[in-house]
């Protein structure tokens, strides 16, 4: 059976409110040229030189997934500047809270990857 209406969904909803409110929004990438010079005026590039470890409490149980990103980015960088003596204190302290299983093997890989180079490096 078919009606010829729309039937139950062609309801179309309605209140004062919304209709007012229509002409007032403003599209939400939007942003006046005074407030992007003010803005543009302001910005200055982040610069990391291997010290967001510095920012971490640790140990820390159960991080969220921004502290555990937080962990994972200090000891990623402390590897990239060949700083291993460093990033092997800093997963040793993160390794000694209650972590998920998950993010565990992640440090003890980063773990094992530490003392190799240590080792790569004093062999040599």
């Amino acid at each position: 059976m078919e009606d010829d209406d729309g039937g139950l969904f062609n309801i179309e909803v309605s209140s004062g409110d919304e209709a007012g409110n229509e002409s007032e929004k403003v599209p939400r990438d939007f942003q006046s040229e005074e407030d992007f010079q003010r803005q543009r005026a302001e910005w200055k590039p982040k610069v990391e030189a291997g010290e967001l470890w510095r920012s971490l409490n640790l140990p820390m149980d159960n991080p969220s997934k921004a502290e555990s990103q937080t962990i994972l980015h200090a000891i990623e960088e402390l590897y990239f500047f060949k700083r291993y003596e460093e990033a092997l204190k800093v997963v040793g302290e993160a390794l000694q809270g209650k972590l998920n299983e998950d993010f565990r093997k992640t440090l003890v890989d980063y773990k094992t990857r530490c003392q190799k180079k240590i080792h790569n490096t004093t062999a040599s």
